[in-house]
């Protein structure tokens, strides 16, 4: 069985610091920017594991000009083989 996750998260910056943080995200692979209001941000993580996911939410949370940061939404995707028919 293959998992894929997609997380929601919710960045805090401040006005000043919105250009240098969505540049930065701009870089990281999966994560897309998909709203900016004046400093708030919504992205996505996407990947294969959680942990690489969670590894992911955890640099963007550390990022200069990043006040707050928030997990809003978990999806696991499931993607199983199908079953071999038995006779």
């Amino acid at each position: 069985m293959n998992e894929y996750h997609v997380c929601g998260v919710l960045l805090m910056s401040r006005p000043e610091h919105v250009a240098s943080v969505s540049a930065k995200i701009a870089t990281m692979p999966g994560v897309e920017l998909h709203a900016n209001d004046g400093g708030r941000m919504v992205v996505t993580v996407e990947g294969a594991a959680y942990a690489d996911c969670a590894d992911t939410m955890n640099t963007l949370a550390t990022l200069d000009g990043v006040a707050s940061s928030s997990l809003v939404y978990h999806q696991i995707d499931n993607e199983s083989q199908p079953e071999e028919s038995q006779q």
